[in-house]
């Protein structure tokens, strides 16, 4: 089977890698790609926001399955353009995938279906968040209501904090927002492979997202990860799948817009329980990295099956008992403005970690930053501190000296090991 993967960061070189392991697939196609993609797949110049283009392609390629990797592709609508033409595709519907592309469409599904989540006020503008700020007072949430890529969300402990980023939030005309109450508990990962009607638990991470050690500094798109996510112990899982995750399936379907591919809650576990934080409509960036580490399982006739509708009739994947942990570097500046050019050496000489690219390309063969988040150093181990230390044994080896990491990723984890 020909398999064409759309996009070019962290997520898709690991979704790249795995597919690549499967017996099933003839050509592995990627649009557009990164150097460490085009060690798996054929890159192919190919402009994903021309939908016109993508099935063009897919016609002239014999494309048995398309897999869309990042969250914009999936907002735009382009899984119902395939659909349309008659490819299966992984990923969920325009519609469907509003569940990460609004923060507020996510909120009145949980009103609807009366899913556990933190109370909120969604606001148009300054004056409207000012008020719900009153309401709230600090310490607060502000979430802009669109796409973000993950840095959109401040978690004001002071009202300076929250009204600074509300004023930040609101420069830009037509802005929107959710001002939601401060939860407290720890943040987990869980994902869910679903075809609208049946749904299969799909593995735990813990990410780390604001850029400095000690969850310091500003959020960004996440700065490392490990699974399994221990503190989701399993009967934490059955009640977030129950309460959470199946009423936001069923309520999808029922009102005509059946959610299809991974669900992806983030969750924070509370004294009152498991509650959701928000969807993402993909797999994460970078806990994809360490999911695809620890699937034993074929990823491509699991992906079939999601996108063809028989998830129920599939095997249910299989993982390692092994713990995976990944270590973002990035180039400096990031969160802001990166400095990217940098040259990079050594990513091919860490084994038997992983290094996952992202923010790459090649000038000149040679491998120089091409954005924020830059490699995805990926380890295993028997324990969580096995893994961070075989994780970092690799970081250290790799030569990038515009790029720089946390220390710290998995520390709760090793602590509580300990």
């Amino acid at each position: 089977m020909n398999v064409l993967l759309i996009g070019s960061g962290g997520r898709e070189h690991g979704l790249a890698w795995k597919l690549a392991q499967s017996p099933l697939l003839t050509k592995l196609y990627a649009a557009p790609g990164n150097p460490g993609i085009a060690e798996e797949a054929e890159v192919v110049a190919l402009d994903v926001a021309d939908h016109a283009a993508v099935v063009d392609f897919c016609r002239s390629h014999d494309i048995g399955l398309v897999v869309v990797g990042p969250e914009a592709p999936l907002v735009a609508g382009i899984t119902d353009d395939l659909r349309a033409a008659g490819f299966a595709v992984f990923g969920p519907s325009k519609a469907a995938a509003q569940l990460e592309g609004s923060k507020a469409f996510t909120k009145a599904v949980c009103d609807r279906a009366n899913i556990p989540t933190a109370r909120y006020r969604a606001v148009h503008s300054r004056d409207e968040a000012r008020d719900a700020l009153d309401a709230f007072g600090a310490p607060v949430v502000v979430k802009a209501d669109g796409l973000a890529a993950g840095k959109g969300v401040t978690v004001a402990m002071t009202m300076a904090e929250a009204i600074e980023a509300v004023v930040t939030l609101f420069a830009e005309p037509g802005s929107s927002a959710v001002i939601e109450e401060f939860l407290t508990g720890e943040e987990v990962s869980l994902f869910a492979l679903t075809d609208g009607t049946t749904i299969v638990p799909f593995g735990s991470a813990q990410d780390h997202k604001r850029v400095g050690d000690g969850d310091t500094g500003p959020n960004t798109g996440g700065m490392g990860a490990y699974s399994p996510a221990r503190v989701l112990s399993a009967a934490l899982e059955r009640h977030a799948l129950t309460e959470i995750v199946a009423p936001t399936v069923s309520t999808l379907a029922a009102e005509g817009m059946p959610y299809s591919g991974v669900l992806y809650a983030g969750l924070i576990l509370t004294a009152d329980g498991p509650k959701l934080i928000e969807y993402n409509a993909r797999f994460g960036d970078p806990e994809c990295q360490v999911l695809m580490m620890r699937l034993e399982s074929d990823l491509l006739p699991l992906m079939l099956a999601v996108a063809e509708g028989r998830l129920a009739d599939a095997p249910p994947p299989v993982f390692r008992d092994e713990v995976a942990l990944t270590v973002v570097i990035a180039a400096k500046g990031y969160p802001g403005t990166p400095q990217t050019g940098g040259a990079i050496h050594g990513v091919a000489d860490v084994a038997p970690a992983k290094v996952f690219q992202a923010g790459t390309k090649l000038v000149d063969g040679q491998l120089v930053a091409a954005g924020g988040r830059v490699l995805a150093v990926t380890a295993t181990g028997p324990t969580v501190r096995a893994a961070q230390t075989a994780a970092y044994r690799a970081v250290d080896a790799i030569d990038f000296p515009t790029g720089f990491c946390r220390r710290d990723i998995g520390a709760k984890e090793v602590a509580r090991e300990a």
